[in-house]
């Protein structure tokens, strides 16, 4: 068995305010604290929080700047959820997933919104696996 260290922040998700700033930080000393950290992860929505009305394109400011921190910190970066407002005018629950180089490898539409709650999302019509060399294959859901 490979050792493959990975870390999950959860945080407090604001309904009115960016978490951006505040998760790169918590990144920042999760690396400081725990250098051996190969892959981090953080819960749906961390970044914008629950109103879909802060929903963002696919790519955007907010993905390059998690991109430069998977790469600076040579990890696997999954910053949560945001919800992902297409130029239809759809709004799908996204998240990312980007390599130690900085690069988006895979891209997950949640596929079942929780209906009562995200009345007004979009499901996604796809599963999301993706390989991390020489460790295994791993899924977002």
């Amino acid at each position: 068995m490979t050792p493959f260290a990975i870390a999950g922040i959860q945080m407090h998700v604001d309904a009115l305010n960016s978490n951006v700033e505040g998760m790169r930080e918590r990144l920042n000393v999760l690396m400081i604290r725990f250098p051996w950290t190969q892959m981090v992860l953080f819960s749906e929505l961390a970044p914008f929080g629950p109103l879909h009305k802060f929903a963002q394109p696919f790519l955007n400011d907010t993905i390059t700047k998690f991109q430069e921190d998977a790469k600076r910190h040579k990890i696997w970066l999954i910053p949560g959820s945001m919800f992902e407002k297409t130029p239809e005018g759809k709004i799908y629950n996204t998240s990312v997933v980007i390599n130690p180089d900085g690069e988006i490898v895979a891209k997950y539409r949640k596929m079942f919104p929780f209906k009562p709650y995200e009345a007004d999302i979009e499901g996604g019509t796809e599963f999301c696996v993706f390989d991390v060399p020489e460790i295994g294959r791993f899924g977002l859901s």
